[in-house]
């Protein structure tokens, strides 16, 4: 049996052995295999999650205790104080506090709308239009230090809105595991890139836990294209599960397994269930590069295909690398040469609304690729819907099930 800690981000910093003596950060704690740490619910941490490695027989979990909101890992600095900012010229705003890393997204009032990236400053011309002059540096902007941020706001920003957050590239995921772990029950807010990654990770259990803008961070600047996953395994990963979970606001995908292209090797037995997937700009599922060995897509609802803060200020097709290929799908299904040994990826018993920019099913693979999906019993609404499905290269207006 291993030890539990208490995590509260309010304590004023203890030893974690109980809840009258909780840590303030998970940190400064010595977690062994087959510990539990617990995070005290209504908690805040701005700072991401890195889960260390269990053993087989003794995994590590991360959860929550007592009552409340679920604890949130947040990957933003808070801006919402008027001294954060100072009036450059008529309506446009200037960031005076440092932010160490290229921004990705701002969110206003709680959630209740986002900012626009102009893409250069001189289009910084309406309420919420935002410009970092690091965008597209990625990893090189934390070494910059001559950067500014601009927001066009009629009136100091922090008067305008009731809370503003600024979402930046950061630790670049908010939560990284690679074997033996356990998660539940927390909330992943405000990542300039990713929610969650693991790369060549096994035995992995995501449980009801929240994912809420995620992505944004610009990919190239040249080609005028963001990213960010909430959910993202990559290479070789097996033997995970992501079950319960709520993906809301994702700039890419809520869930994907990916490598380097034909240096990937095959991921395996996968399941994605009973989540509930809202608002992202690329797909819910989005398969690439290799088909999975005994991948479970399940009993999930996927609404908001192509909708959210990624589509702001676009004109479809959002820009993408396959654009001008329509983007915003349900099921996306890119960069597979060919099958695989033993590949086989099951969709049942899901839910998919409309995809007004984008098409329940997009497969752009080889033949040999796509007889490796099985899909049954999924309930699908075509109203507002561009493109019901797209297989080898052609539209079908039935769903393949």
């Amino acid at each position: 049996m291993g030890r539990t800690y208490y995590v509260d981000s309010r304590s004023k910093g203890g030893d974690g052995l109980s809840p009258e003596k909780a840590a303030s950060t998970y940190r400064d704690l010595n977690i062994l295999p087959g510990d539990k740490v617990l995070f005290c619910r209504g908690s805040i941490f701005r700072d991401a999650l890195f889960v260390p490695d269990g053993e087989a027989d003794a995994p590590v979990y991360f959860g929550a205790y007592g009552e409340g909101s679920k604890p949130s890992f947040l990957g933003s600095v808070d801006l919402s104080d008027p001294a954060c900012w100072v009036e450059e010229r008529k309506h446009i705003w200037r960031c005076v506090k440092p932010l160490s890393s290229e921004v990705g997204n701002l969110i206003f009032s709680g959630g209740e709308s986002c900012g626009i990236l102009a893409w250069e400053e001189e289009n910084l011309d309406a309420q919420g239009k935002w410009h970092d002059t690091r965008i597209g540096q990625r990893e090189a902007a934390r070494e910059n230090s001559e950067y500014r941020v601009f927001l066009y706001s009629s009136e100091n920003p922090g008067l305008y809105y009731s809370h503003i957050e600024a979402a930046v590239y950061g630790a670049r995921r908010m939560c990284a595991a690679k074997k033996h772990a356990v998660i539940e029950d927390i909330a992943f807010r405000y990542s300039g890139v990713h929610g969650f990654t693991s790369v060549n990770g096994h035995d992995i259990t995501m449980r009801r836990c929240d994912f809420e803008f995620i992505g944004g961070v610009v990919w190239s600047r040249e080609l005028r294209i963001r990213f960010g996953n909430a959910f993202e395994l990559w290479d070789d990963c097996h033997d995970v599960t992501m079950e319960e979970c709520r993906c809301r606001e994702i700039y890419d995908s809520c869930f994907t397994h990916q490598g380097p292209g034909e240096k990937c090797r095959v991921a395996r037995n996968l399941c994605v269930k009973g989540n509930h997937f809202e608002n992202y700009g690329m797909a819910a599922y989005e398969a690439r590069d290799k088909v999975t060995a005994n991948m479970l897509f399940e009993n999930n609802v996927c609404i908001g295909a192509g909708l959210g803060f990624s589509m702001q200020d676009e004109t479809p097709p959002r820009k993408s690398e396959i654009w001008p290929q329509p983007m915003g799908h349900h099921l996306f299904i890119w960069r597979m040469p060919k099958g695989s040994e033993g590949g086989c990826i099951e969709v049942r018993n899901n839910v998919f609304g409309a995809a007004p920019y984008g098409a329940h099913v997009y497969s752009i693979v080889s033949p040999e690729a796509e007889a490796q999906f099985r899909f049954e019993n999924n309930r699908h609404d075509l109203s507002n819907t561009l493109i019901p499905a797209w297989w080898g290269g052609e539209k079908r207006t039935k769903i393949s099930e």
